[in-house]
């Protein structure tokens, strides 16, 4: 069966095609760092007004578009609305992972289609997270002074951590999409994000940070830190952390069970997702269903993903 979602490709697999476009060099990202905090506009829209919406409509690409609308008319009049820009980061991120959608046929053109629809989503997510990360006054006297951001970064405290995982989450995907060179040039900021992520609190986002390590040492090459041992543990951990939590037995199947080729692993796990309510997280049922059609997607796949 032919898979018609970009999220419901093999993770390694659409890495895989990614790094075959042609790279002109290392991209750069529209930096959030250095964005302007004057205020250019009456409010249009508060936060109260955007959370509500996050509440009740994300659970559809149209919801989702109205609640970035709303965030962003938010942060014209108050540039410097952490939480505003933090959940735009979050938003853009779940726009391009959940909700947008390219055909796999033609395959020959797949990637650079899948480059076109989802890098300029979280690019902006990139962004708009260091925006909010540039909000927290030690960070941003760091980076005046000449700091790279990977390097102030420990500057950041624990009411910031959401600001820095987006960043990161949506940075890794962006410069995954740009090609190997591109990675490259960012992996060093990521993993910085990430460990001090890690440090700040680990059980963040249903473990977010200690899920994120799990995918990384799943799908680094082993000259640039891989290492599948270590993968399952965090994702074991991860998985005992929050077991409500659909995402990272996904991401556990995809970026970890296929590459090992551990078809009972992958089946177990992806069984686990379907065959459980979405509301056994009552607070995540959107991003829940989202994890749940990928995993019968994949679940679909799974002759074609494993060998006999």
């Amino acid at each position: 069966m032919a898979m018609n979602h970009p999220t419901l490709r093999p993770f390694a697999a659409v890495a895989a095609a990614l790094l075959l476009l042609p790279v002109m060099g290392c991209k750069t990202y529209t930096s959030g760092l250095s964005a302007t905090t004057a205020s250019g506009s009456s409010a249009a829209a508060s936060y109260d007004e955007a959370m509500a919406m996050w509440t009740n409509d994300r659970g559809s690409k149209e919801g989702l578009q109205k609640i970035i609308s709303t965030l962003e008319a938010v942060i014209a009049a108050e540039p410097n609305q952490q939480d505003a820009l933090t959940l735009l980061s979050r938003s853009y991120y779940l726009m391009a992972d959940g909700y947008t959608n390219v055909p796999a046929e033609p395959a020959d053109d797949y990637a650079k289609r899948l480059v076109a629809a989802k890098a300029p989503l979280f690019e902006a997510g990139t962004t708009y997270g260091e925006r909010a990360m540039a909000v927290d006054a030690a960070f941003k006297a760091q980076i005046d002074k000449g700091t790279k951001a990977a390097d102030a970064v420990t500057a950041l405290q624990l009411d910031d951590q959401m600001a820095i995982y987006w960043t990161a989450a949506n940075l890794g995907k962006w410069a995954r999409s740009q090609g190997f060179a591109t990675l490259v040039k960012y992996k060093g900021y990521i993993a910085k994000m990430m460990t001090h992520c890690l440090a700040l609190d680990e059980t963040a986002f249903y473990a977010g940070p200690v899920r994120y390590w799990g995918a990384f040492y799943a799908v680094a090459p082993g000259f640039a830190g891989g290492d599948m041992t270590k993968s399952k543990e965090y994702f074991e951990r991860a998985k005992e952390m929050n077991p409500e939590y659909f995402g990272t037995y996904v991401l556990y199947a995809d970026a970890y069970a296929e590459k090992a080729q551990d078809r009972a692993l992958f089946k177990s796990l992806l069984e686990h997702v379907i065959n459980t309510p979405s509301d056994v997280l009552p607070e995540m049922i959107p991003e829940q269903n989202i994890e749940k059609a990928k995993a019968k997607a994949f679940l679909e796949q799974i002759d074609e993903l494993f060998a006999e």
